[in-house]
């Protein structure tokens, strides 16, 4: 079962790092292009900040959050994990992971209210163009959902792993140097 779960995961997770792959292409794309109409043509694109900070650049962060975590590309300190027996090791796995999945549920409860409460209002940010308020909200309702689903998976996995001796769910490599 947990093969089956993070075998969905990890799909669900390489369409968010595609996604949020397309949206850093489109950042670089449309600060070129914005850039280059400013200076040759005196008309810089004036919806670029708006579409580039409300969309773009939350989209690229929190889609791609849980990729880098699945696949320990996220920052991690591993001064004392060398000297540390494995049982710790994975007491400490899930005690983070447990506690990382407790703030990212925080985080996808304030946003999906907050993006409800806009939806309902129809709210919008008034500038050049008018862009729904909730779009943003939703983006990062789904990145931290897709993280807290997959810390959740992890502190099960090192909790089996712990409760049976077996290692159902790596570890992470630790750097020596």
């Amino acid at each position: 079962m947990i093969q089956t779960l993070t075998a969905w995961m990890t799909r669900f997770e390489r369409v968010s790092r595609f996604i949020a792959v397309a949206c850093l292409l489109a950042v670089m794309f449309i600060v070129f292009t914005d850039v280059a109409a400013r200076y040759l043509i005196h008309s810089p694109l004036a919806w670029s900040y708006d579409l580039i900070g409300m969309y773009l650049m939350p989209a690229l962060f929190y889609l791609a959050l849980s990729d880098t975590l699945a696949a320990h590309h996220h920052v991690s300190v591993d001064l004392l994990r060398p000297h540390m027996p494995r049982w710790l090791l994975r007491l400490f796995e899930i005690i983070g992971s447990a506690a990382m999945a407790g703030v990212f549920m925080l985080i996808v409860w304030i946003y999906v209210q907050s993006g409800w409460e806009k939806f309902h209002t129809d709210a919008m940010v008034l500038s050049s163009i008018q862009w729904p308020a909730w779009v943003p909200d939703a983006i990062v309702t789904v990145g931290a959902l897709t993280i807290t689903l997959r810390l959740l998976g992890r502190t099960v996995g090192h909790l089996l792993s712990l409760a049976s001796g077996r290692d159902l769910v790596a570890l992470p490599v630790s750097v020596e140097g």
